[in-house]
């Protein structure tokens, strides 16, 4: 029964990281481990470009602010870890028979919870590396509110896509990640270059 559930998370794991069926040996063919792999990265590429976007959109505040080149990788990196914990707890919870798919409120308030405490800790570490770094308090709170705000955006969606996913007969331990991904990396641009956007004056 023990080795059952530990090899149900060991497949789990390997969805969530792009291993198509959850399985694969180095001794597989070697074609049939690339495709195994390519079927995940391969998409991957146009939920980066939809991402990419969001840059491109304001792009005249990132030529203003040169700056936040440096803070757009860490907002995103940063929210995606957050996120990417709490999609393990849901798979893991979902595999274990914890939870259900229709448990979405106690998810979102357990969930949300960790992620207003985590981002507010979170925010205010890098704003004030931000400000250290520049001396502007303006590029700080513009950095600390972003990481703020996507971290409970990304955690609370991490918690509750694997639920969603399960409820619509969709593997979540194979699609959670590219929607986390996808999701937080634009939510974290936006929010980023928004705030530069409305503070603007103050930070060139």
């Amino acid at each position: 029964m023990r080795r059952a559930a530990s090899t149900e998370q060991t497949d789990a794991f390997l969805k969530l990281c792009g291993i198509i069926g959850g399985e694969e040996l180095r001794s597989m063919p070697f074609w049939s481990r690339c495709f195994r792999r390519l079927t995940w990265l391969a998409p991957n590429i146009l939920l980066n470009l939809l991402a990419a976007s969001v840059i491109a959109t304001f792009e005249g505040t990132l030529q203003a602010v040169i700056a936040l080149a440096v803070f757009l990788p860490i907002v995103s990196d940063m929210s995606g870890c957050s996120g990417n914990q709490a999609v393990a707890v849901s798979i893991r919870e979902l595999t274990l028979g914890v939870i259900r798919p229709l448990d979405f409120l106690r998810v979102a308030f357990k969930e949300g919870s960790v992620g207003i405490v985590n981002g507010v800790v979170l925010g205010i570490l890098l704003g004030l590396a931000a400000y250290l770094w520049k001396g502007n308090v303006y590029l700080g709170g513009v950095v600390a509110g972003a990481l703020a705000f996507n971290t409970v955006f990304s955690v609370l969606l991490g918690g509750l896509v694997p639920l969603g996913l399960k409820r619509f007969g969709v593997d979540p331990a194979l699609a959670s990640g590219p929607i986390l991904t996808t999701c937080t990396d634009m939510c974290g641009f936006f929010l980023v270059l928004s705030l530069a956007s409305a503070f603007l004056e103050r930070l060139v």
